[in-house]
């Protein structure tokens, strides 16, 4: 852990935004190029874009049309391929793998050497944002099917970490997780927010006590408020950043610094993107909540060309004091999480932050329940701790649910649950009433 530099790369990391923008604009001018002589799919849908028309970053944006996943999987029906958008031959591909599936049917993406080793670089600049160092000892739990596994270890292991645990993330396993950690003692550790809270709860109800050992984490697949990060820092002694973005179409992630002012980009040297309204398709005001696009011009197997995440994300203003000027974005929540409520809508980083604000509801998992007919009342369904008896369950309930009723400006109905619907690492944040 002898390593003391500030950044990763900081040639890459500290670029002067006017010299990157005449790298994306050079980036995305030759991926057309590349995309249209290639992919069946990029072919039919850019044919009507004049390369030679993208002067700017701005014509860009204006000219080349967004992409959705859905048009990806109506491409893979009318070409017959699982990957239609694959712009290089198949025995090129060093890795592949679907998505998670969890907003419809999977799709695939692939890379070639180049695009590995790229993707490696990201992922080591990440961890190293978030302070893994050399020697550090990894505990990642994290989807083992998808190509982010890979790339993860191998990041890690490009910034140094000594070696590396793998494992799942099944709710059912966390006493396994626990114990591996008391016995290895890794230092560092990957995992979803609800997996660390429920290692947490579980640590802290063995006769050992709560004591974890590691001396930072990254923590995936939902937002976290300061004061649930404070909690981890005072009760665990565990200093805690956030990672999100997009594992299953990309590989590509934003990550705190020791600042916690917003996640950065790590990127933007090799994709450009955009935070656009998504009603209308125009870019946002500095500052303002968008939907964040993305064209990864770095990638040469499969690359995506203005491609909508359906991540609302806010930018934040200014240079981060960590010297990275790179665009630090908060994801705040995907547009298919909108619950719509009493003539409004209230999404999930919302309850986030409202039960990180209350000591009794810090750091618990939760979920929105959306209904067919838009109701007058929030309902709001909390994971027990282990911790709470189930006796004094409907006291905290009702504490709560005054407590969210000030914060969110409604009414709302609170009630505790042993069990919510998971996908992966992530607790399923919005229940529509089937699932419900």
């Amino acid at each position: 852990m002898s390593d003391a530099r500030a950044m990763w790369d900081a040639a890459a990391e500290g670029m002067a935004p006017e010299v990157r923008q005449a790298l994306q604009l050079n980036g995305v001018q030759a991926l057309l190029a590349w995309v249209k002589e290639r992919s069946p799919m990029q072919r039919e849908r850019l044919a009507h874009v004049d390369r030679a028309a993208v002067r700017s970053l701005a014509d860009f944006a204006a000219l080349v049309p967004l992409s959705t996943k859905d048009e990806l999987r109506a491409a893979m029906d009318r070409v017959g391929s699982a990957l239609p958008h694959l712009c290089v031959p198949r025995e090129d591909i060093v890795l592949s793998g679907p998505s998670a599936g969890t907003s419809g049917r999977q799709t695939y993406q692939a890379f070639d050497a180049h695009d590995l080793d790229h993707n490696v670089e990201l992922a080591a600049r990440l961890f190293w944002c978030s302070g893994l160092r050399p020697g550090d000892v990894l505990q990642m739990l994290v989807t083992p099917f998808t190509p982010a596994a890979d790339i993860f270890r191998l990041g890690a292991q490009r910034a140094g970490a000594q070696w590396i645990i793998r494992d799942n993330h099944e709710p059912a396993q966390v006493p396994r997780y626990v114990e591996v950690a008391r016995s290895l003692k890794p230092t560092f550790l990957q995992a979803g927010v609800a997996t660390l809270r429920a290692m947490a709860q579980h640590a802290a109800a063995t006769p050992e006590g709560g004591a974890l050992p590691y001396r930072r984490a990254i923590l995936m697949g939902a937002a976290l408020g300061p004061e649930a990060r404070a909690q981890f820092r005072q009760t665990l002694g565990i200093e805690v950043t956030t990672l999100s973005g997009q594992g299953s179409d990309f590989n590509l992630f934003s990550t705190e610094c020791p600042a916690h002012d917003g996640e950065h980009w790590h990127g933007e040297d090799m994709t450009l993107v955009e935070v656009i309204d998504p009603a209308t398709g125009a870019p946002v005001h500095e500052g303002d909540v968008g939907e964040m696009v993305i064209t990864d011009f770095y990638r040469r197997a499969t690359p995506h060309v203005r491609w909508r995440t359906e991540d609302m994300v806010r930018v934040h203003p200014g240079v981060c004091s960590c010297g990275r000027t790179s665009r630090r974005f908060t994801l705040l929540d995907r547009l298919a999480n909108r619950v719509p409520v009493r003539g409004g809508a209230v999404y999930p980083f919302q309850v986030e932050t409202a039960l990180s604000r209350s000591e009794e509801g810090r750091n618990l998992e939760f979920a929105l329940v959306r209904r067919a007919v838009e109701p007058q009342v929030l309902e709001v369904r909390l994971l027990r701790p282990a911790t709470l008896a189930a006796d004094a369950t409907t006291g905290v309930a009702q504490r709560l649910q005054a407590h969210l009723d000030a914060e969110l400006k409604l009414p709302t109905r609170v009630s505790f649950h042993d069990d919510l619907p998971r996908v992966g690492y992530k607790t399923l944040r919005v229940l529509d009433d089937r699932t419900a």
